[in-house]
């Protein structure tokens, strides 16, 4: 690729790393090159007092090239010199993962081993891809004598129905396999039994009985009902009153007010009003019962809610979706869920029946919200994709803060409407049920590291760091971390699928794929450091 003729915001970067090299010639950092590549020791020069972003770093001296960090940042300034020859920059001087993606798709990864293939032939310039860097760093919590159970991610699953057992025992199944460490299922009761009979290792906990629901649900809409049905009757009484009152002015008038004629239109009349009495009665009285259904509903909802949020400061993600179903009162529940999970700054990955929900008229609002918080994964299918979509427009959003990621045979990641990373791994042939909620659950556990590993870059709590005020550059470098590791966790997948596809062919089911996770899983971090 030519070299690109630098820009004036390029010039200027260009003096500060000469200036700020000159100033470190003392201690040992000169202005030369490495390997014939000019401007790496200059660049290495300033990454000693800044990070990522432009913030102070503890270093004891400028030091050679040859330094390394035990963290480096997503977006290293040892990428500096290169980029300002060869790519669009950032405004801090690091590697905006989205603009590479968009102006250079032949650099973005779109398989695995596209990733680790750049990664060995930038090695001989004595610099890595930033992709390569974050996997390597940031991708992985690492396993340690010191670790405690839980050290490795905490993660609950929001789903399961009397109809679906399956679908949240695949999606806890493949967080497990992938190395989370806790898994809890919060289902129905109906649907409680029978995943705790799958598997030991789940904390299943039923938070609501569908039978229950259905019978509240069933007592609210017969009193609906029947409010209904007596105001349309009122109203209707009301208009032909209207009518009858014409009528009985102009036969009063033919008949010269025949006194029996006026005492009989004033027993009818009596008669009206003693039925409409009754029948406003009856509205006040049922008025008095829906209000009290409110308010049973209200607390029976609030009771499950409350069951189901208050283990959310122990938990890194929460998976909201598989095997949910669509019962009205689940998804009233759900979304007071999402919103505590929001205030909790919890990271959420959502699926299946909870995006139709979204996609309903009644929970625009809360949509809207959503599509505001960057710690949210949403995993539509096709049509999924097309509701969502309709929903979009109806907002009038221009674009959204989380990320999406739309299956098919070509998984594509996006973030505020652009096209961030594409998986394009090779999967297996057979499409079987329970492959989406696998992906769940994988993008669950890495989305949990992802929460582990930004505690332990920062070393505080994410939500102290965001109650704190974290700078837009550091918000858009943490979203391109989401971005990678979702990208990781489909390209696992898809792999995963390939390799139980080759195993077993047309009988292959979800269970086979989940069986395989943990061996690709190894094979990808050993390719990894190979390359280090």
């Amino acid at each position: 690729m030519p070299a690109r003729r630098p820009t004036l915001p390029h010039l200027a970067v260009a003096a500060t790393v000469i200036s700020s090299s000159l100033r470190c010639r003392g201690s040992g950092g000169g202005v030369g090159g490495v390997g014939g590549v000019p401007g790496f020791v200059v660049v290495s020069s300033i990454n000693n007092n800044l990070g990522a972003g432009g913030r102070r770093r503890r270093a004891p001296h400028c030091i050679s090239t040859t330094t390394t960090w035990h963290r480096p940042a997503f977006t290293d300034n040892r990428y500096l010199a290169r980029e300002m020859t060869s790519r669009n920059m950032s405004t801090d001087g690091g590697v905006d993962i989205q603009s590479s993606s968009t102006s250079s798709s032949s650099s973005t990864p779109t398989t695995w081993s596209d990733l680790l293939t750049t990664s060995c032939t930038t090695q001989q310039h004595h610099h890595q891809q930033p992709w390569t860097t974050y996997a390597q760093h940031h991708l992985f919590p690492l396993l340690s004598s010191t670790s405690h159970k839980g050290s490795h991610g905490r993660v609950a699953i929001l789903g399961g129905s009397e109809k679906y057992t399956g679908a949240p025992f695949y999606a806890a199944q493949s967080a497990l396999h992938c190395g989370v460490d806790l898994v809890s299922i919060y289902c129905a009761n109906e649907a409680c039994l029978p995943i705790k009979c799958y598997s030991p290792e789940l904390m299943v906990q039923g938070v609501y009985s569908i039978e229950s629901l259905d019978v509240l649900l069933k007592e609210g809409e017969g009193i609906m009902n029947e409010l209904e049905k007596i105001k349309q009757q009122n109203q209707q009484s009301t208009t032909n009153n209207a009518m009858n009152e014409v009528e009985i002015q102009q036969t009063m008038k033919k008949l010269e007010y025949s006194e029996d004629f006026i005492q009989n239109e004033l027993r009818q009349k009596n008669d009206r009003i003693e039925i409409l009495s009754e029948r406003l009665a009856k509205i006040q009285s049922l008025e008095e019962d829906l209000s009290h259904w409110k308010v049973k509903k209200s607390e029976q909802i609030t009771n499950i809610v409350t069951t189901i949020t208050s283990n959310f400061i122990t938990l890194h993600a929460l998976c909201i979706g598989p095997g949910l179903g669509r019962h009205p009162l689940v998804f009233s529940i759900v979304e007071q869920v999402l919103y505590k999970a929001m205030e909790c700054q919890l990271m959420l990955v959502l699926d299946a029946d909870v995006l139709y929900m979204l996609s309903l008229n009644e929970y625009r609002a809360l949509l809207g919200e959503l599509m505001k918080y960057e710690r949210c994964v949403m995993t539509p299918n096709v049509m999924e994709m097309r509701r969502l979509q309709e929903a979009f427009s109806s907002l009038g959003m221009e674009s959204n803060d989380n990320i999406l990621v739309q299956k098919g045979h070509v998984d594509t990641i996006s973030c505020k409407t652009h096209t961030i990373m594409q998986c394009k791994e090779e999967g297996g042939l057979k499409r079987s049920g329970g492959i989406g909620d696998v992906l769940a659950g994988a993008i669950s556990a890495f989305m949990a590291w992802n929460v582990i590993m930004e505690k332990d870059d920062c070393g505080i709590a994410t939500d102290a760091a965001i109650a704190d005020g974290i700078n837009a550059n550091d918000q858009r470098q943490q979203q391109q971390q989401r971005v990678f590791a979702v990208w990781t966790a489909a390209t696992l997948v898809k792999k995963a699928t390939k390799l139980a596809y080759e195993k077993k062919r047309r009988s292959m089911s979800a269970i086979n794929v989940i069986e395989e996770i943990g061996n690709v899983l190894d094979g990808m971090e050993e390719g990894l450091r190979k390359i280090e």
